[in-house]
């Protein structure tokens, strides 16, 4: 496969991925079943809604297409920075963690059920779900690392990236870390409750939307500085030689 051809590829799985794990268009498709001001968005995904299997299909459908991208990354010549390198496993960090998120559902959604959210609060709601609990959080960790990561390869290497290019990075990492921290806090606030509290799930749903937009700029940066030509030697899966 030609370079040209590559960077297309990769370009447009980050892209679709994003789409598929931008959650807020799927749910306005299927109406809203959940309150927005307050639920979480993967709770859609949980086992005892009816448009579960469609949102676990979403969030493996992303956590595959980011791992297709960076894989055929890794067959290219590449030349980046450790803080390239690192952002790239962070990211497959969150490729795998969200296949496993998707493959261990919620067992109920929380913010819809007093009993469920009692249950929850006492880790009653079986392996599945505190799986479900702990990959959640370990994806966004992760993604949050790679956009930490891959704004100081941006900010490391004037010569490389033009202005707007940083700035787009830098806005976009910058949004998602302070919308982390508000959801973060919200959640502390309403702990044992099963629901953030009201105007949280915007928060929440915002903080996703950032994350689709960091997929397809990531795609962009991987693709335009750190994708080699066909003569280069190729790459580990995370770029690593």
């Amino acid at each position: 496969m030609r370079t040209d051809r590559r960077r297309m590829t990769i370009r447009a799985l980050l892209l679709i991925a994003a789409v598929t794990y931008a959650g807020v268009p799927w749910e306005a498709v299927v109406g809203f079943p959940l309150d927005p001001s307050s639920s979480y968005l993967s709770e859609l995904a949980a086992a005892d809604q009816p448009y579960g299997l469609l949102f676990r299909a979403l969030d493996a459908s992303t956590g595959a297409l980011v791992f297709g991208a960076l894989a055929l990354r890794s067959r290219t010549g590449s030349s980046s920075s450790r803080f390239a390198r690192g952002a790239v496993v962070a990211l497959a960090v969150f490729s795998g963690l969200t296949i496993l998120d998707a493959s261990s559902p919620m067992a109920c959604a929380t913010s819809t059920s007093d009993r469920c959210a009692a249950a929850d609060a006492a880790n009653t709601l079986g392996l599945a779900h505190q799986i479900h609990s702990v990959s959640s959080a370990g994806a966004l960790v992760a993604v949050v690392a790679s956009g930490v990561l891959l704004a100081f390869a941006v900010a490391s290497d004037r010569t490389r990236f033009r202005p707007i290019g940083r700035e787009m990075v830098f806005a976009i990492v910058g949004a998602l870390i302070a919308a982390t921290v508000l959801v973060t806090v919200l959640a502390m606030l309403s702990a044992g409750e099963g629901k953030l509290l009201d105007g949280g799930g915007f928060a929440q749903r915002a903080q996703v939307l950032l994350i689709s937009a960091y997929l397809v700029v990531f795609g962009v940066i991987a693709t335009q500085h750190w994708v080699g030509s066909d003569r280069e030697s190729g790459t580990t899966i995370g770029g690593l030689r």
